[in-house]
């Protein structure tokens, strides 16, 4: 029976991490880039094949971890043959990763328990992205902000009146008497002290 490849990656730590003034510069001060190989991590879907993996002899072993596996479950719940859109260059990454190692490791002739290779990297090539939802989510914000149409929103011209009208809105939900009506006559008695008298 093959094994399954489908991979998953994940960030060590998220990019959101590095804007903080004093986590970002100290994570760049060592090493530590958003997007770089050494924080983001791929982990096989199937556990058959992190199995078969875990139990190969060391230097395969070494060989995946130098291409940036590590040998747990991802738990990733994507269809069989797709990536996250999110991640679709780091997979890419992944699979330069192990064409570039196989002129450091001899494993032609080991036993690969289990293990193609070839297979894995064909598994990568052929891997179509699938975006999720927070994925788009996060497109869509990211184009609106790079467009400058997120600014709109926040602009103190539109922005107060917005928030005036909002707060007038709940106070009065909030500050209505449930289950009272207001009775009409009261309302046209209201509406005929504003009207001018007529002389």
């Amino acid at each position: 029976m093959t094994m399954c490849y489908d991979i998953d990656i994940s960030y060590l730590y998220p990019p959101a991490v590095f804007d903080d003034p004093v986590k970002g510069a100290l994570l760049r001060r060592n090493g530590l880039h958003p997007h770089s190989r050494a924080n983001y991590i791929a982990r096989f879907r199937d556990a058959r094949t992190v199995r078969a993996l875990a139990g190969a002899a060391d230097d395969i072993k070494a060989y995946f971890q130098d291409c940036g596996f590590v040998f747990e479950v991802s738990g990733g719940a994507l269809p069989q043959g797709s990536v996250d859109y999110a991640f679709r260059n780091h997979l890419r990454d992944v699979g330069k990763r192990m064409q570039e190692n196989l002129a450091h490791y001899d494993l032609d002739a080991r036993d690969m328990n289990g293990l193609d290779i070839a297979a894995c990297k064909s598994a990568i090539d052929e891997a179509q992205p699938i975006e999720t939802f927070g994925a788009k989510l996060l497109r869509i914000f990211g184009k609106l902000r790079r467009n400058r149409f997120w600014p709109y929103f926040v602009h103190p011209a539109l922005a107060l009146p917005a928030l005036t009208l909002g707060v007038v809105l709940a106070l009065q939900t909030l500050a209505a008497p449930q289950g009272t009506t207001v009775s009409s006559s009261l309302i046209d008695a209201n509406v005929t002290l504003l009207m001018p008298s007529s002389r």
